[in-house]
């Protein structure tokens, strides 16, 4: 691993030692289909088809609070998926190492995307994602191989070192950055180096840098979490994927 993600994978082998996944995370895709997607799904009220919105968890795996994210996401006119690509890849490779696992989270993320495109309450409708921390760098790494993709959000994430920074970029959908000023498990710079590389190739970014901000600056459990910042980075999410994919 490199210094820039080594920090994730040492938080991602604790979690998959100790982690059990519970009611929330449940299986979506036809019971006997291949491939499986694990996760929440929620739809908002109103009828008819809608865009949707994948939401990717860091590090530290399911938590009932991306479900309550969903939900708000859901009542804003997304029908809202948990990916819990965790599960989705646990019994294809034996392995706690983060990048062995990378390609096989990336199938998981393309599989959701396929689950959706055969939802009725989503056919044809273009796709966001929102990735926190792992689920950002996933993000990042995977959304131009995927067509519906329209618009991606990632928290304090970025492109990953493993692979070629360029072929991650090239034909980028729009992206908003959200990250703070104070990272120290991923530095601001990767906000930085994801916004130029994005840029140089013709892509369109918006970057909100919170001043004195740490990592994970919106994580509910943790001892960090800033209201404030939590409630504008969201409603930042909400109005980007507004623009993005309701137009």
């Amino acid at each position: 691993m490199k210094l820039k993600l080594a920090g994730l994978n040492i938080c991602f082998l604790v979690c998959i030692a100790s982690m059990g996944y519970g009611q929330e995370s449940q299986l979506l895709s036809k019971p006997g289909s291949e491939p499986e997607v694990y996760g929440a799904m929620v739809k908002p009220d109103a009828p008819g088809t809608h865009p949707a919105v994948i939401i990717l968890y860091g590090s530290n795996g399911w938590r009932p609070v991306y479900v309550t994210m969903a939900e708000d996401l859901a009542s804003e006119g997304f029908v809202s998926l948990v990916l819990d690509y965790y599960a989705s890849a646990a019994e294809r490779v034996e392995t706690t190492n983060m990048i062995d696992k990378w390609p096989l989270w990336q199938d998981a993320l393309r599989d959701a995307v396929r689950l959706l495109a055969e939802d009725p309450s989503t056919a044809g409708s273009p796709v966001g994602l929102v990735g926190f921390s792992l689920g950002g760098f996933l993000a990042v790494s995977t959304a131009n191989s995927i067509p519906e993709v329209k618009a991606v959000v990632e928290f304090f994430g970025g492109a990953i070192d493993e692979i070629d920074l360029e072929s991650q970029v090239r034909d980028f959908p729009p992206l908003l950055i959200l990250h703070g000023e104070k990272d120290e498990s991923v530095p601001v710079s990767k906000a930085y180096e994801l916004r130029d590389a994005v840029l140089a190739d013709g892509g369109e970014v918006e970057m909100q840098i919170y001043p004195g901000a740490p990592h994970g600056f919106n994580a509910p459990w943790a001892p960090w979490y800033n209201d404030s910042l939590a409630n504008d980075s969201f409603q930042r999410s909400v109005d980007f994927f507004a623009r993005k994919l309701k137009n």
